[in-house]
């Protein structure tokens, strides 16, 4: 499969899973309503930038399980004034990997995979 943006070799890595059944995940997302752009990894919003992870994971999305986890960085550094968004991933949205504290997650969606229709905004 094709994923959204240009991967390093071995990204995702082998212990991310395929999404096979629906699930639900919470982004921070800048646009009411949310557009394409706040579904760009960090790589792809600042190509210079150095991230405290790896560059496969700089280039995947940042998504949480829960939603108060989500809502919690709205109030902290450069994600203030985020806005939580719902996003349903159905099958053959990508794959995902458990990739921090609580409860977050990396996923690199797959490159037909149209994020905007499963995604419902939860607080501004």
């Amino acid at each position: 499969m094709t994923y959204r943006e240009p991967l390093p070799d071995s990204c995702p890595p082998e212990e991310a899973e395929k999404i096979v059944t629906s699930r639900v995940v919470y982004r921070l997302v800048r646009n009411n309503p949310p557009t394409d752009a706040d579904f760009q990894s960090q790589r792809a919003e600042n190509p210079w930038g150095n991230f405290n992870v790896s560059e496969c994971q700089a280039r995947g999305l940042s998504v949480f399980e829960s939603s108060s986890d989500a809502a919690r960085l709205t109030r902290k550094g450069n994600l203030r004034g985020r806005i939580v968004c719902r996003v349903t991933l159905s099958p053959g949205a990508g794959r995902i990997l458990k990739t921090g504290t609580r409860s977050h997650h990396t996923w690199w969606p797959y490159a037909e995979y149209d994020i905007l229709v499963d995604c419902q905004l939860v607080s501004q």
